[in-house]
C-alpha cells in the first residue's frame, strides 16, 4: 500500500474549509492523495510479477503466440504503432497461450469498485472502443474485462459499477492473477505490510496538530472522569 508520508497536501480546499483546519486539511488531502496513489502502486506490483511484451508491434505480427503469459502496460501500448487508442487505452492487455488457445485480454485495472453512473457508462464504453478500433490489429480472439482487484465477487462489481457491464465483462482480482498466474495472496499481504506505519503516521500527525491534540485530550479526559 502506498505510504502516507510520501505525499504532499494541498493547503487550500475542501478539507481545509470541512474541517476548518488548514493542518488538518492538508493531511487528509496526503490521505487522499496515498489512496490513488495506490493505484499506481498496485499496477507496479503486477508488473514486477509478469513478463512485459518488449516490441508489442512484433509481436501482433505472430499468428500464433509462444506458449505463456505475456503483458503489455501503457508503456508498450503508447510505443505501439500498429494499434489505435483515440482516447480509448486500457491499463493492460494481456496475451495467454495455453493447451493450444489463445486469447487476448483487455484489461482496466481498479483498486475500488464503487463508481457514479456516468464513469461507469464511461469506463465500458472505452473498453469497448478499443477492441472496436483494433481487433483486425489483433490476431487473437478479444474481450474486454473491468477488473476491480480488492473484490472477491463478479456480482458486487456489476453492482459497483452500476450494472453498466455485465457479469462476463467483470473480473475479481484473484481471476486476473490466476490469468497471470500469480499469487493474488501474496500481493494482498505485501499491501498490507503499509497499513500499520500508515496508522502509526497518522496518529502522530494528528497528534502535530494542536486543535487536534487538545480536543483528543478532553475526550480523553472526559472518558477517564466518567469511569
Amino acid at each position: 500500500m502506498a505510504r502516507i508520508s510520501n505525499y504532499k497536501g494541498r493547503r487550500a480546499g475542501g478539507y481545509e474549509r470541512l474541517f476548518g483546519d488548514v493542518e488538518l486539511g492538508i493531511l487528509i488531502s496526503r490521505i487522499q492523495g496515498a489512496v490513488i496513489g495506490s493505484g499506481t502502486e498496485l499496477e507496479r506490483i503486477i508488473r514486477s510479477r509478469v513478463k512485459l511484451i518488449d516490441d508489442l508491434d512484433r509481436f501482433l505480427k505472430l499468428e500464433i503466440m509462444p506458449a505463456g503469459i505475456f503483458l503489455a502496460d501503457k508503456r508498450q501500448l503508447k510505443a505501439c504503432k500498429t494499434l489505435d487508442f483515440a482516447g480509448s487505452e486500457p491499463d493492460f492487455v494481456l496475451f495467454r497461450r495455453r493447451d493450444g488457445h489463445q486469447h487476448c485480454y483487455v484489461v482496466e485495472l481498479k483498486d475500488g469498485d464503487n463508481f457514479d453512473t456516468k464513469k461507469a457508462a464511461a469506463e465500458r464504453r472505452s473498453m469497448s472502443d478499443f477492441i472496436s478500433m483494433n481487433a483486425q490489429y489483433v490476431p487473437y480472439t478479444m474481450s474486454a474485462h473491468i477488473c476491480c482487484f480488492n473484490q472477491d465477487s463478479r456480482e458486487e462489481i456489476v453492482v459497483g459499477l452500476k450494472s453498466k457491464i455485465t457479469l462476463e465483462e467483470a473480473m475479481t482480482g484473484r481471476e486476473f492473477c490466476e490469468l497471470l498466474e500469480i499469487n493474488y495472496g501474496e500481493i494482498i499481504e505485501e499491501r498490507k505490510a503499509d497499513q500499520y506505519p500508515n496508522l502509526s503516521y497518522f496518529v502522530e500527525e494528528l497528534l502535530r496538530i494542536d486543535a487536534v491534540k487538545t480536543l483528543i485530550e478532553e475526550r480523553l479526559d472526559s472518558q477517564d472522569s466518567g469511569r
